[in-house]
């Protein structure tokens, strides 16, 4: 009998533990990663279409010529983007080492959340530029940096290189 009474105790005890961590930590905001100071946002699951099909090539193409721009590239994906280039589902991590950057650079958005919404709300926030050729002509009410003049910068991928367009 006591051995049933000290395991009712000791599991009683971690849905206490259990309950205690789910409370205490609803009212706080999950850590997201952020991107630095100097960074510029690339909007990935736009960019890894330059070439024309999905592509890791082009991706780290674009965030190799961002990066010679000076700029710290922190790159937004679609929840999909994993099934799009490795048939799998991958988050931050396994996508950052895919597309060679640190893990702190990378945010594949939740299944249900818009990536489109997701740049434009951190690049007002923080007043960052946008590398993608999309025209978010559905966010420019809510986001009306995306009619401002130079805050996303478009391209291309031709022969290997990007290609970076005036306007």
């Amino acid at each position: 009998m006591s051995d049933l009474i000290l395991l009712a105790v000791g599991a009683t005890a971690l849905f206490v533990i259990y309950l205690v961590r789910v409370l205490w930590g609803r009212g706080r905001a999950a850590p997201k990663n952020t991107p630095a100071n100097d960074a510029i946002i690339v909007d990935g699951s736009n960019v890894m279409h330059w070439g024309g099909e999905p592509s890791v090539k082009v991706l780290r193409g674009v965030i190799r010529a961002v990066t010679a721009k000076g700029f710290a590239p922190y790159v937004i994906f679609d929840a999909n983007v994993g099934y799009k280039l490795e048939g799998r589902y991958l988050d931050d991590v396994p996508m950052a080492l895919l597309i060679g950057v640190p893990a702190r650079s990378v945010l594949v958005v939740e299944k249900g959340v818009s990536a489109d919404e997701r740049i434009l709300e951190v690049a007002t926030e923080r007043g960052l530029r946008v590398v993608s050729n999309d025209r978010f002509r559905d966010w420019s009410v809510t986001y009306p940096i995306v009619r401002q003049k130079g805050r996303i910068l478009r391209g291309d991928w031709k022969g290997g290189n990007v290609v970076w367009r005036s306007k």
